[in-house]
């Protein structure tokens, strides 16, 4: 299986690279192959698929939008025992197999760490960074007091090893496979309508197939949620690229603080708050998101 789910239009295709160490980490493309290249570090509990609805914007653009799923998760090889700072040799990794120098790179929730890993640790290779509804360190004051609850239970979960953290995602993943149009319907609960809106395209079918994809192996989710649940191994205050911050006032996944406490650490970074949008802003403004990511400064 890779995605699909009942009554969807089939995704972009699946490719994938060899990594230094042999292992497969998958992504698609999107927009336009020649285009400016920016990379798509996809949101927790999801895969590489999240991207799908910025083809569009990225197309118009002139962007080549790359999106990989990170290791254990979706169509890429597990790496047991992985840290945050494994991510960006995987990530500069693919870039190097698409023959790519410079790029800037997104992260949407979770996803924002990764991206922001990318940043600290190759900034010479790193045109800007887009940080977009995003985390921040665990090291943070009351950054586990701001969880939700299913967020919550998948920390308990990465740090014992499973149980009922495991048996829930396999139960979503059950769901978003076979039960999508629902499965969005109440994923865009509380969002706006512009979010609400893009989540229903293509039948409501393409963010569960996103989340289905991100479940095949409850080990890598797993992963995710212990990266999340320790220290970056470096502060936001020490990147350096040219930072992009977008946070909704109404996200009730993570509290819309973290947006305002990020653009404080960060030196010289521009947050954009959006009044009444929730956790799934980006799939309503792709087109501003992508923009600015290649408008960063070349030098930068």
């Amino acid at each position: 299986m890779t995605g699909t789910v009942e009554g969807q239009t089939p995704p972009p295709p699946g490719r994938s690279v060899r990594l230094g160490d042999g292992r497969r980490l998958g992504y698609i493309e999107l927009g336009g192959g020649d285009g400016i290249p920016v990379l798509w570090c996809h949101g927790g509990l999801s895969s590489r698929l999240d991207a799908i609805p910025a083809g569009p914007e990225a197309r118009a653009l002139g962007v080549r939008l790359i999106a990989p799923d990170r290791p254990g998760v979706g169509s890429s090889d597990r790496l047991p025992g992985r840290r945050l700072l494994d991510w960006p040799a995987d990530a500069t990794g693919l870039m190097d197999a698409l023959e790519i120098d410079r790029f800037a790179v997104v992260g949407w929730s979770l996803g924002g760490v990764f991206a922001a890993a990318c940043a600290h640790a190759v900034p010479d290779r790193v045109t800007g960074l887009g940080l977009v509804a995003a985390c921040i360190p665990r090291d943070w004051g009351g950054m586990t007091a701001g969880l939700n609850a299913m967020d919550r239970l998948f920390l308990r979960g990465a740090e014992s090893g499973g149980g009922a953290a495991r048996l829930a995602l396999a139960g979503m993943r059950l769901t978003a496979a076979h039960a999508p149009r629902s499965f969005t319907r109440a994923a865009g609960r509380g969002q706006s309508a512009a979010a609400r809106a893009a989540l229903a395209d293509n039948g409501g079918t393409w963010f569960a197939a996103a989340v289905a994809e991100g479940l095949r192996d409850t080990r890598g989710v797993l992963d995710d949620y212990r990266i999340m649940d320790a220290p970056w191994g470096f502060d936001p205050s020490e990147l350096a690229v040219p930072t992009r911050i977008w946070q909704g006032d109404e996200d009730r996944l993570v509290p819309p603080e973290w947006g305002s406490r990020l653009a404080a650490a960060i030196a010289g970074s521009d947050l954009t708050a959006i009044p009444g949008e929730g956790h799934f802003l980006p799939f309503a403004h792709f087109d501003e998101i992508l923009r600015a990511a290649v408008a960063a400064p070349a030098g930068g």
